[in-house]
């Protein structure tokens, strides 16, 4: 064999259906929260949809620092041209209403493009945990480090989920924590103990509830209690409830899948479509069909523009 002939390319990840399907899911609870009058239990979910996201990001993070700044840098880039776009379509649909640039970044909660927040804070999550590799803190000391972030959790003051916050950077963390285990493995390890971690979660979850009636009740400022593990319980009973899809409704699950292959697009840029609904005061009662609408509508548009435009959207989307 020639020595000097060039080795193939790195074969892609091959994607895994019931991840997708979570992805897909969770988008779905995010989506019908952003654009409609959704039910006050719809805020639970959503939680746990944004810790899914973060986790899976701390999973599939590259290993070696050289790789993560790079791929942080990367998500940056596409974090500017999404604000660039976003800034194009609010003067081009609101050219008389006042703007701001944290608007258009996607800061605070007037934000243009909201989920704009979800890029930058990645971003500079993934700066932080490769600092930590090149400081050999990771992965020497993973779940060290986990316990004492969520800590920090716990005594300070939440702010808005678009600012940086240690409970996100802590599911980056976790998700980075579980490289050791490999998805099989994981899946596998979720259909044998189902129905515990479902007892688990539920009395989790009725407790917090009591206590935050209590804490209501008594006027107390601070009535957060196990905010790390309510989230990453939600995320797990996103991940359940797409394994369940995947075995019961194997047909809606493979739709679900190709729909969360396409999660960082159509997350990225739903509030854009959705624009014109709250520009324009459109009804939004039926806000569960338009986000099943928008999941499709940008699965599409996806698709499209990615036979039509790779390099762009791969750059758009962090492929």
């Amino acid at each position: 064999m020639d020595s000097h002939t060039a080795s193939p390319p790195p074969l892609p990840r091959p994607r895994v259906a019931w991840v997708d399907s979570a992805r897909c899911l969770a988008m779905f609870f995010i989506m019908w929260l952003h654009v409609g009058d959704a039910p006050l239990w719809l805020g639970h979910p959503v939680g746990g949809a944004i810790c899914l996201f973060f986790v899976l990001a701390g999973y599939f993070m590259p290993i070696t620092p050289e790789t993560a700044a790079r791929r942080a840098l990367f998500m940056g880039l596409a974090w500017v041209l999404w604000s660039i776009i976003s800034f194009g379509l609010y003067r081009a649909l609101a050219p008389e209403n006042p703007w701001s640039w944290q608007q258009i970044i996607g800061y605070g909660v007037a934000a243009f493009n909201a989920p704009l927040w979800f890029l930058r804070n990645l971003c500079i999550y993934q700066l932080i945990i490769a600092a930590l590799i090149v400081l050999r803190i990771l992965p020497r000391c993973n779940w060290l480090l986990l316990a004492i972030l969520a800590c920090f959790t716990y005594v300070s003051e939440l702010p808005q989920h678009e600012n940086l916050r240690f409970d996100w950077l802590s599911a980056v963390l976790l998700g980075y924590c579980m490289k050791s285990i490999s998805l099989p493995q994981i899946e596998q390890w979720l259909r044998e103990n189902v129905w515990y971690i479902v007892c688990g979660i539920a009395i989790l979850l009725i407790q917090r509830e009591y206590y935050m009636q209590y804490a209501r009740e008594e006027s107390l400022k601070y009535y957060r209690v196990s905010i790390p593990l309510v989230h990453v319980s939600q995320a797990l009973l996103l991940c359940l409830a797409a394994l369940g899809i995947s075995r019961w409704l194997p047909r809606l699950n493979k739709l679900m899948a190709i729909a969360g292959s396409c999660m960082m697009f159509t997350y990225v840029s739903h509030s854009l479509l959705y624009a014109p609904i709250y520009h324009y005061n459109l009804p939004r009662w039926c806000g569960f069909a338009y986000a099943a609408a928008g999941i499709a509508l940008l699965t599409l548009l996806y698709r499209v523009l990615a036979a039509r435009l790779p390099r762009t959207m791969r750059v758009l989307t962090l492929r």
